[in-house]
C-alpha cells in the first residue's frame, strides 16, 4: 500500500495529514505507530484525517501516535486548517467538526486561530483543575516547572489525562509543560492544554485579554481570553502553522 501524506507542525506539535474525503484510507493502530515512530516512519505526534463533515464541509479525525484515537486536538485543527488552504480550498475561514462539536477556524497568513469555547471545569482541588477542553486536561500552578519532570509521568498514570505545570509572571505571560495522553511524553507545545491552563488562570487569577503562552520548548501560542462583565465569553488560540513536506509512505 501507498500512502501519500503531507507533515505539518503547529509550534512544534507535528503531525501527518492526509486527505480521506473519498473514504478510501484504512488505518489500524498498528499502522499508526508505524507512521508516527521518528526512527522507524515519518514520525510525529499524531495522524490527522480530513473527511467530510455532517453538517459542514469539512471534518477531523484524529489518532494519537501511540494507535489511539483522540476526541480533538487544538494544534492539530490549526494544521489542518494549513493543509485545507494548500490544498486549494476557498474562503479564511472553517467550520471543522470533531468527535464531540465542531470548531470556527480562521486562517491569517501564516497564522491560524481558533475559538475554543469555555472550557468546563470537572473538578478542583488544591493539586489543581480537572479541564473538558475536548479532551481532559489537569492543570497544576507551580513557582517551579521542574517539578514536571518528577511528577507529571506518575500522575499521568494515576489520572490517564493530559498533565500540565505553568506559571503565571507578573506581567501575565503563562509558561506551562505538558504530558500528552497517546503521545506518552512530553510535547513541543499543545494548544488544547495551553487553552485549559488560560481557562484555570482565568478562574484562579483573573486573568483575561491577549495573553502570551510559552511552552517548555520555547514554542508560543496567543490566546485572547474574552470577557464581559467579568464573566467568560470564549477563549481564542492563535499561532504560526507550517507545511514541512509531502510525501508516500510505503508499507
Amino acid at each position: 500500500m501507498t500512502l501519500s501524506f503531507s507533515k505539518y507542525h503547529g509550534t512544534g506539535n507535528d503531525f501527518i495529514l492526509i486527505d480521506d474525503r473519498d473514504k478510501r484510507v484504512s488505518l489500524d493502530s498498528s499502522m499508526i505507530r508505524k507512521l508516527c515512530h521518528r526512527q522507524y516512519g515519518v514520525g510525529a505526534d499524531g495522524v490527522v484525517l480530513l473527511r467530510s463533515g455532517a453538517e459542514g464541509r469539512y471534518a477531523m479525525q484524529i489518532f494519537n501516535a501511540d494507535g489511539s484515537e483522540a476526541e480533538m486536538c487544538g494544534n492539530g485543527l490549526r494544521c489542518l486548517v494549513r493543509f485545507l488552504k494548500d490544498l486549494g480550498e476557498a474562503g479564511d475561514e472553517f467550520l471543522i467538526e470533531t468527535w464531540k462539536k465542531s470548531y470556527v477556524c480562521t486562517i491569517h497568513s501564516q497564522s491560524v486561530s481558533v475559538e475554543m469555547g469555555i472550557p468546563k471545569i470537572l473538578e478542583e482541588n488544591d493539586a489543581g483543575l480537572l479541564l473538558e477542553v475536548g479532551v481532559p486536561h489537569f492543570v497544576t500552578f507551580t513557582d517551579d516547572l521542574s517539578r514536571f519532570d518528577l511528577e507529571a509521568r506518575a500522575r499521568f498514570s494515576d489520572l490517564g489525562v493530559n498533565i500540565n505545570y505553568a506559571t503565571l509572571d507578573p506581567l501575565g505571560t503563562l509558561t506551562m509543560r505538558t504530558f500528552e495522553r497517546g503521545v506518552e511524553e512530553e510535547t513541543f507545545s499543545c494548544g488544547s492544554g495551553a487553552t485549559a491552563v488560560c481557562m484555570a488562570a482565568w478562574h484562579r487569577f483573573g486573568l483575561s485579554g491577549l495573553v502570551k503562552v510559552i511552552f517548555g520548548s520555547g514554542e508560543q501560542l496567543e490566546f485572547n481570553i474574552a470577557t464581559e462583565n467579568k464573566m467568560l465569553v470564549g477563549i481564542t488560540m492563535s499561532g504560526d502553522t507550517y507545511h514541512v513536506y509531502n510525501g508516500d509512505y510505503r508499507q
